[in-house]
């Protein structure tokens, strides 16, 4: 194990003692023997969330009542990126909540180093989050659901479809009211297929929502993740209780819009930088940036 890596957990444990931190968040995928990781864990001797791209990850042996577990999109991003997904994720899941008091450790994507300590205080850092972070989800929406559509958005926003950026919007929750504050621009390419046809948890289906990304309007998502529609014109009425920040454009307006006047949740991708906003009540709760290149150092 690499001596930064050994000495940055270390600290970490130091600060979320005398910090009155609820837990330590740590980017597991840089330390890939078992044994390397438990030392770590027992380093750390603190609650800790363990974060992993890698499916079917499982805490080291003897560990699991100390250790929680997120998985996040197995794409590259930013240290920053890494922490507001995992934040994400956890929120969803209720392993975090208001006011906690988190120590983030990462690194540079694939650079096998623990590089950053971040201290953040959830619902307080606006520059990283919104209050409504800490309860990221509709009440319909489950958290497969959730995360499933996070993995989509990003990777969307990384490779676009067929190496062509791709701009679009999922809309999740409170599809009723979704569906009643919008229209078709298009035939709506999903409709008479039997639900376990089009399910977003299914993996099969990946590649058709990937096509169907690529034209103009939203896709309606229910809560357990039946696709209603793509192609979908948003027509809200609501208006926003602020501008928007500078740079996000009608797509983004029109996704944060329908999260004001419906209790669902918009994830937003721009076509020009890749970036993924995610929307509700109206505001937007974070940003995930597209990586300059798979190298990126940058937070």
């Amino acid at each position: 194990m690499k001596t930064l890596t050994r000495s940055m957990v270390r600290h970490a444990h130091a600060i979320a003692r005398e910090v009155g931190a609820r837990v330590v968040l740590l980017y597991a995928d840089v330390v890939e023997d078992d044994k390397d990781l438990a030392d770590l864990i027992q380093d750390v001797d603190f609650r800790v969330i363990l974060v992993s791209r890698r499916a079917g990850f499982r805490a080291p042996e003897g560990w699991g009542e100390m250790c929680s577990i997120v998985n996040v999109p197995d794409i590259t991003m930013t240290r920053s990126g890494q922490i507001k997904v995992a934040m994400l994720v956890a929120a969803a899941e209720s392993l975090i909540r208001m006011g906690d008091r988190i120590i983030c450790l990462t690194g540079i994507d694939g650079s096998g180093t623990i590089d950053t300590i971040i201290v953040l205080d959830l619902g307080i850092e606006l520059e990283m989050f919104a209050e409504s972070t800490a309860d990221p989800l509709p009440p319909d929406v489950t958290p497969a659901v959730f995360e499933r559509l996070l993995t989509l958005a990003s990777d969307l926003g990384l490779e676009g479809r067929e190496g062509r950026p791709v701009g679009t919007v999922f809309v999740v929750g409170d599809s009723t009211r979704v569906l009643s504050q919008s229209h078709q621009l298009v035939i709506n390419p999903f409709h008479g297929y039997p639900e376990a046809e089009r399910n977003i948890l299914d993996p099969r289906l990946e590649e058709t929502i990937k096509e169907f990304s690529a034209i103009d309007g939203a896709f309606i998502i229910r809560g357990d993740g039946v696709i209603l529609s793509a192609g979908r014109y948003l027509a809200s009425q609501g208006k926003l209780d602020e501008p928007l920040p500078q740079g996000l454009g009608a797509r983004h307006e029109a996704a944060a819009a329908i999260t004001m006047t419906t209790s669902a949740i918009a994830l937003c991708i721009s076509q020009s930088t890749g970036t993924i906003s995610i929307f509700k009540r109206g505001h937007l709760i974070t940003d995930i940036s597209k990586p300059r290149s798979r190298a990126s150092e940058g937070l």
